[in-house]
């Protein structure tokens, strides 16, 4: 005797429709599946996309968010937007109108390659051009950009080893002078540096622009003095504070060197500092600067924070291959109610936040919860009219 004797005709329809529904389970669309991660590195990226999409960035933490997602291989829309605002800035930013600032254009000139735009022709320049005119050619400064102070230089040397061009050789050897004897750069060339006034970003910055210019003894000493450096917890610390810029930098270059282990525990510590689902959903997947304080942006402090998560060399990023969103932290939490009998079972979670498996399938866990609910209801309808059909 089939259920069907004991379900009136006027609950045919909701019947149908309950079957339906249930058919129907398996079939989220993908779109939706996507929209969240637990990965937490590509969230942090997802924070970092969101911010440029806001607006209001400055130049340098837009160049910072385009090598954030390209590392992450997410964000594609976000790095062109990125790129759009960029080409309003780089004017003010690298010193056009007046003298120009080779580590500004330097970073603005990497940013637009690893966006995959045209240094040759960027908001009427050619940042290549005009970055390669501000090589010293002779005297005691033979191979210094301008005035470059070390970042300066390094940050020039990378955007140049992303071009067909390549690095001129005294750049590197400028560079490769003006390491301290125990392997680490300060940010003037002053050496030695002073104990709390260690400055592993520098440093960092440094050796991956030794390596793209191929001075292996310099970066052989600057990557042993970074592996010194590291806290047995992963961390680094700049300026006797231990923070994720630095961190990040580090294990970035540490990662270019060879040295995944360390770079890893680098990027194991960072994501203890990440906000998860318990703050603003704005700031979710963000990581602050420290836990203490902050100190600067939370937008620069997660996309520097964010290369220590497998990101390549900066002069060996691209855009190239990346989705075209960038996730953002999965917060689906089930909230329960009661029920008349006083047992409280959760309820459904939303639609979006039944995140797939790599075919695009919603999670067993909101399945489960929805073949459930309709299954209840189809039986409180059958009780509720069975005695009506005792004869």
């Amino acid at each position: 005797m089939g259920v069907s004797r004991f379900i009136p005709r006027r609950y045919g329809a909701l019947a149908l429709s309950l079957g339906v529904a249930l058919s129907g389970i398996g079939s989220v669309s993908p779109v939706q599946a996507a929209s969240g991660t637990t990965d937490h590195a590509k969230a942090a990226a997802g924070y970092v996309a969101a911010q440029v999409e806001a607006g209001g960035l400055s130049a340098s933490v837009l160049s910072d968010a385009i090598f954030a997602l390209a590392g992450s291989h997410v964000g594609a829309t976000a790095v062109g937007d990125a790129l759009t605002q960029l080409a309003i800035k780089v004017d003010a930013f690298a010193g056009y109108g007046g003298t120009l600032k080779p580590g500004a254009l330097g970073k603005a000139m990497l940013a637009v390659i690893v966006a995959g735009g045209d240094p040759t022709s960027f908001n009427g320049h050619n940042l290549e051009t005009d970055l390669r005119g501000l090589l010293v050619t002779s005297g005691a400064d033979t191979g210094r950009f301008s005035t470059a102070y070390i970042n300066d230089q390094a940050l020039a040397i990378l955007a140049l080893a992303a071009t067909s061009g390549g690095v001129p050789a005294a750049a590197g050897d400028w560079l490769a002078g003006k390491e301290c004897t125990a392997g680490d750069f300060s940010w003037d060339g002053t050496c030695p540096v002073g104990a709390g006034s260690e400055d592993p970003d520098t440093t960092a910055t440094a050796l991956m622009a030794l390596q793209a210019a191929g001075n292996t003894a310099a970066a052989d000493k600057a990557t042993q003095w970074l592996l010194d450096q590291q806290a047995q917890n992963g961390s680094f610390a700049g300026y006797g504070t231990a923070n994720v810029s630095s961190t990040g930098y580090a294990a970035q270059a540490l990662r270019a060197a060879g040295k995944t282990t360390e770079a890893d525990a680098a990027g194991a510590w960072i994501l203890t500092l990440q906000y998860g689902c318990g703050v603003a959903a704005a700031n979710r997947g963000a990581i602050p600067w420290t836990a203490a304080d902050p100190g600067f942006s939370l937008v620069d402090a997660t996309a520097q924070a964010v290369l220590a998560f497998g990101a390549a060399r900066l002069d060996q990023l691209s855009i190239s291959g990346a989705t075209a969103a960038a996730p953002t932290l999965q917060c689906s939490v089930a909230t329960p109610r009661p029920t008349s009998t006083g047992v409280t079972v959760p309820t459904e979670p939303p639609t979006d936040a039944l995140v797939g498996d790599s075919a695009g399938r919603p999670s067993p866990s909101g399945t489960l919860l929805l073949i459930v609910t309709l299954l209840s209801v189809c039986g409180a309808l059958i009780a509720v009219r069975r005695p009506g059909h005792r004869r």
